[in-house]
């Protein structure tokens, strides 16, 4: 056969003329013709990618990116459907073989992850350009040492000293029965002894979780008894700034009280003018002065009381730290995009996946009218949910409870066919639903029992809601629908389908 296709090599043809000949199912699929297409599609857009983001310190416009790949690649899936859908073995009756539902289900579910996993590109290329251009230990060391020449440059006015914060522990009255109503009342510790009263102009009080928590937060403390706590708060030191900089690094990043023990109290006389280069080639680095893309950290501008300092002001002024907090900010949300989100974009793309992979399966296994019925169908029934939950004021556990029931009335639908001598509309919608529902249905289960606890957990004498553990009962589900689905491709829905489809009409 001559090729006749643009950009297609002589192999791929080859190829396409082969599965023609022996495996016309695979071959309806396309999937080799996508896994080309979009190879190239992926070489291009990665290589545009690479020129456009070349300074990672200017403020993310990925979103526009993403946008404008998406379109692309939905134009792409809307061309490979009208191939798809050119040729259909099932549905003229042609030799399908054993295991063949689940192999096309596999093809499709690949074809549409190509044209689906494409859509990460620029956000995987943003992250390997800012790992290429900043380094994590190199940022959390240059953030300390910027942090530290302000400190011996501006120690004149800095302030030294601490802000005290008196806390005083008491202990809350026990119930006999979890039942009894709550009560405000407190027994205050008062074993304290005479040294304490003058801290007692402003303290606060605090039970057992709060006493835990500042002593894990506190820059120092002063224990005056076993019920009275001073903590003390450094001022602000730290002025380069952005967060999760030193979560993968060795590096930590120098608070406040760590810069006035190193820095500011053993202060010493050091060479200005040498250190004010130094400076300047820092903030050089690492400014982000991209006009629009102007961002303003604020970090410790702004105390506990709501009060900004005259020193905080000059300081961020005089070295233009808002232009470099942008700048450390940008970069490090781009080098750890990717390992902070990796779940969200896995899930992401499977679900995308697995939603039109299950629709352009039931679409090729059902007729055009009975398709479109059944996405009118799943329409009504969630109108119909919603308003019965509106009208109860019912919350999650309804609605997850009104999909249970559904699912239980489409698998009874479904079976049916078996019975059944004729192919009906209601039947066929069943059928469809009960395919799309069951890959989601453990995770339904996981939902309505996450709901149960978290209503168990409002009352405070409950087990605790462990977050962890239901995190990982997700995943399993997850994990589980995706086998179930696979488990009854074959057995299950193909038979189905080709029960209800081969039967007369009505």
């Amino acid at each position: 056969m001559n090729n006749k296709r643009p950009l297609v090599p002589s192999f791929i043809q080859h190829l396409d003329d082969k599965l023609l000949l022996e495996k016309p199912g695979v071959w309806s699929s396309r999937t080799h013709l996508v896994a080309w297409f979009v190879a190239l599609y992926a070489v291009m857009l990665s290589s545009f990618c690479y020129l456009a983001f070349f300074d990672a310190r200017q403020n993310s416009n990925i979103g526009g990116w993403v946008t404008f790949v998406i379109l692309i690649s939905l134009i792409g899936f809307i061309c490979w459907l009208i191939y798809l859908l050119r040729f259909n073995v099932f549905k003229r009756y042609g030799n399908w073989l054993p295991w063949d539902g689940l192999k096309m289900f596999i093809l499709y579910f690949l074809s549409i992850g190509m044209i689906v996993g494409v859509c990460f590109l620029p956000v995987g290329i943003q992250t390997l350009r800012a790992n290429q251009q900043f380094g994590n230990e190199e940022i959390a060391k240059d953030i300390n040492k910027m942090n530290t020449i302000i400190c011996q440059l501006e120690y004149n006015q800095l302030p030294k000293a601490w802000k005290p914060d008196t806390a005083e522990l008491v202990k809350p009255v026990k119930r006999k029965n979890i039942n009894d109503a709550p009560t405000n009342d407190t027994t205050v510790i008062t074993d304290t002894v005479a040294v304490a009263e003058t801290y007692r102009e402003r303290y606060r009080t605090v039970d057992s979780t709060d006493l835990k928590n500042s002593l894990l937060s506190a820059d120092s403390m002063v224990k005056i008894s076993d019920s009275l706590y001073v903590f003390y708060k450094s001022p602000v030191y730290m002025f380069a700034y952005t967060y999760d900089a030193d979560e993968f690094t060795h590096t930590k990043l120098m608070r406040s009280a760590e810069l006035y023990r190193k820095v500011v109290r053993p202060h010493h006389a050091a060479d200005q003018a040498a250190l004010q280069q130094e400076m300047a080639k820092l903030s050089e680095k690492y400014s982000d002065r991209s006009g629009d893309n102007y961002y303003s950290s604020g970090y410790g501008l702004v105390d506990d009381d709501g009060r900004t300092e005259d020193y905080k002001l000059k300081i961020y002024d005089k070295y233009h730290l808002d232009f470099i907090n942008s700048g450390l900010r940008n970069a490090v949300q781009k080098k750890y995009e990717w390992r902070n989100n990796w779940s969200t974009y896995l899930r992401v793309f499977y679900y995308f996946t697995i939603v039109f992979t299950l629709l352009v399966f039931i679409f090729r296994h059902t007729t055009v009218r009975t398709f479109f019925f059944t996405l009118l169908a799943a329409v009504i029934l969630a109108i119909f949910t919603g308003l019965i939950t509106v009208v109860s004021y019912g919350d999650e556990t309804t609605v997850f409870s009104f999909i249970v029931v559904y699912y239980i009335a489409f698998l009874a639908l479904a079976l049916s066919v078996k019975s059944n001598q004729k192919r009906t509309a209601v039947q066929g919608i069943g059928l469809n639903l009960f395919v799309f529902c069951t890959p989601f249905m453990p995770l339904v289960f996981v939902a309505i029992d996450e709901a149960m606890r978290r209503h168990a957990y409002d009352n405070p004498y409950q087990e605790r809601y462990d977050y962890q553990q239901q995190a990982l009962y997700y995943l399993v589900a997850e994990f589980a629908g995706g086998i179930i689905l696979l488990v009854l491709i074959e057995p299950v829905f193909r038979r189905l389908y080709r029960k209800w489809y081969a039967a007369p009409e009505e």
